[in-house]
């Protein structure tokens, strides 16, 4: 069987490579505050800058950059709803480097202000509990 070998290598390469990126990503979702750049995912991964990227994106369907920018709006998302951080410190939190880029990269990716979202869910949150204790329940008709 002297075909196989030349089979299982690059098999075996994919494997790893595939482990490698989901070892990443779980490693990214529990970093969201350090460096997360191109380099530095590169270098976690021991892969060139240009290698990585392009195999980041046949593992993700999308670009690091654009990963990175979801995973930690998700998470400012998620924090923002807590309402025990003020909006700058959400923001540092989850590792953007200026409260200007995080307020527009929330109103692109979400299409409102950090403070609108905030407002709003907690305008959600307050009318649930009211009708929660009311007891208010769908009128069966």
């Amino acid at each position: 069987s002297g075909g196989q070998k030349q089979y299982s290598e690059p098999l075996e390469f994919q494997i790893n490579s595939a482990d490698r990126f989901s070892d990443l990503a779980s490693w990214m979702v529990e970093h969201v505050r350090s460096d997360l750049s191109l380099d530095a995912l590169a270098k976690r991964v021991c892969l060139s800058p240009r290698h990585f990227a392009r195999r980041f994106k046949q593992v993700f369907g999308g670009t690091p950059a654009a990963f990175v920018e979801n995973l930690r709006l998700d998470e400012a998302r998620r924090r923002l709803t807590q309402r025990t951080q003020t909006i700058e410190n959400v923001a540092t939190s989850v590792g953007f480097k200026s409260d200007d880029a995080f307020r527009r990269a929330f109103l692109r990716r979400f299409g409102v202000k950090p403070s609108t979202y905030r407002d709003r869910f907690d305008a959600r949150a307050i009318s649930q509990r009211q009708c929660h204790n009311s007891e208010c329940y769908p009128s069966r008709s």
